[in-house]
């Protein structure tokens, strides 16, 4: 409970946040700030008090799972966005993360093998993104489609957390980087700004995971 209570507090201060910034500085500086673990620290840290360093060492561990999965569903949510509309590009690349997850989640068992792994999906991600157009401006949003982004991210947080709670530490840990932020300002960008919006938002994302991925959660192990 106190997982999910952490997830309703930050959600809408994220969303907001992010919202704010991409439209001041455009769709990719949007995505850059989603790259902040926001939402991910405060839940790791909840998790330690609530059950102790190894129990973390292990979520830590398993996040990577949701890391790489989270670099499959970027890559699979830009590629398909300027063909389909939202709802086929946000089912589809919810599948290959949930596969992605379910695939990786036994096999990463060591925090240096997840690391390696995350940084040789990041490096091809990156080389191989595709190209958009990086000067569009958004158009002006109606005054509601903010607080309709709040409301559906807390709603997706609350129906995710009721499913992955009984998990065990590194699923758990995997599901707790389920990209809700992503999912929710990617598709609502694809639906109201085009699909150059949503691959801008994806990029900028991309480029400063290493921050996470590379600096934050393996700091975090190795403390303990």
């Amino acid at each position: 409970m106190l997982v999910l209570s952490v997830k309703l507090l930050f959600a809408p201060l994220f969303v907001i946040g992010t919202y704010f910034i991409q439209r001041r500085f455009g769709a990719r500086w949007g995505g850059i700030s989603m790259a902040v673990p926001f939402i991910l620290v405060p839940i790791l840290l909840v998790i330690y008090l609530q059950h102790g360093s190894e129990f973390l060492y292990d979520s830590i561990v398993g996040t990577y799972a949701g890391q790489i999965s989270l670099l499959c569903f970027i890559a699979t949510y830009s590629r398909m966005s300027p063909r389909f509309n939202w709802p086929i590009c946000i089912v589809a690349s919810t599948s290959v993360f949930l596969i992605g997850v379910a695939i990786l989640s036994p096999l990463i068992t060591d925090l240096w093998v997840g690391i390696a792994l995350w940084l040789i999906v990041w490096a091809i991600s990156l080389k191989r993104f595709v190209a958009y157009d990086r000067n569009a401006k958004l158009p002006t949003a109606p005054k509601w489609d903010i607080w309709l982004r709040v409301a559906s991210a807390l709603l997706l947080i609350f129906t995710i957390t009721q499913f992955a709670e009984n998990l065990g530490p590194q699923l758990s840990g995997a599901f707790a980087t389920y990209p809700v932020m992503t999912s929710i300002m990617t598709t609502f960008n694809h639906y109201r700004f085009g699909p150059n919006s949503s691959t801008a938002l994806m990029h900028g994302l991309l480029q400063y995971l290493p921050a996470t991925s590379l600096v934050i959660l393996p700091l975090a192990a190795l403390s303990l």
